[in-house]
């Protein structure tokens, strides 16, 4: 049995791979583990865990916790379903490989990736399977911190699924404004942007991540994506990595 970690800077999944099924078992802070406080999943491991890390202080808490060797954890030199060859690879997020990996397994290329977390994030993959790049930007949460702990008197606004209005009448209002209506507009834009280099105005644009449904709700024609999407493009690699494993069946497992 494969252990799956998709480490991102908030929250942390652990997942299995059986029988070609992804599922799902525990998502932890990814602070505990930096803490050293590993779940038992991970205290003891029944098989091989190729890992997602975009948190090195997690990495280095893992490397120190476990026997050398326990956990793989994805770079650029492991993968081999997409080229990375016109990017600079050494600078490339583990989620952002496993996103363009999942995306060609899935859906082949060109596509898109809109992955909406912490950050927001896009990878783009041409109809030859190679990664064009994409961009990174503050999620909505990270932005709503920013402007409560950088300044004297903006308070942290709540996060919620509709679309607030242009015109805010009041300070909460205007942040909300300014965050998610500002937001969309910069999402629109970079997908606009993304399909055009491409060359494929109308490629699949996949959203995933924990902010997907606001984004989705609010940008006609994105694709929702599946909850364990990163961890599929993990299993993908694994079933080569690891020849024992079976591949996956497809995102939507778990």
């Amino acid at each position: 049995m494969v252990t799956l970690l998709n480490i991102g800077n908030t929250h942390t999944q652990i997942a299995r791979v059986s029988g070609g099924q992804v599922t799902l078992v525990r998502r932890v802070a990814t602070m505990e583990l930096v803490a050293g406080s590993l779940p038992e999943e991970l205290r003891v491991l029944s098989g091989p865990c190729l890992a997602a890390c975009v948190v090195p202080a997690a990495a280095a808490a893992l490397r120190q916790a476990l026997p050398t060797g326990a956990v793989v954890f994805l770079d650029a030199r492991l993968v081999t379903e997409v080229s990375l060859a016109r990017v600079d690879a050494s600078t490339l997020g583990a989620d952002r490989i496993a996103n363009a990996v999942a995306a060609v397994s899935e859906y082949g290329g060109p596509v898109v990736v809109l992955d909406c977390g912490t950050c927001i994030t896009t990878e783009a993959v041409d109809a030859q399977n190679c990664f064009c790049g994409g961009a990174i930007l503050p999620g909505r949460a990270l932005l709503r911190r920013v402007l409560h702990e950088h300044t004297g008197q903006l308070p942290l606004v709540e996060l919620g699924q509709a679309c607030p209005a242009a015109l805010g009448t009041c300070t909460r209002d205007a942040i909300l404004a300014g965050v998610d209506v500002g937001i969309l507009g910069a999402v629109e834009r970079l997908l606009a942007d993304s399909r055009s280099g491409l060359g494929a105005p109308s490629c699949p644009v996949v959203t995933v991540g924990g902010d997907a449904e606001f984004f989705c709700r609010h940008l006609p024609g994105l694709v929702p994506g599946q909850a364990l999407f990163t961890l599929y493009g993990l299993a993908v690699v694994a079933a080569r990595l690891f020849v024992r494993a079976s591949p996956p069946s497809g995102p939507q497992a778990g």
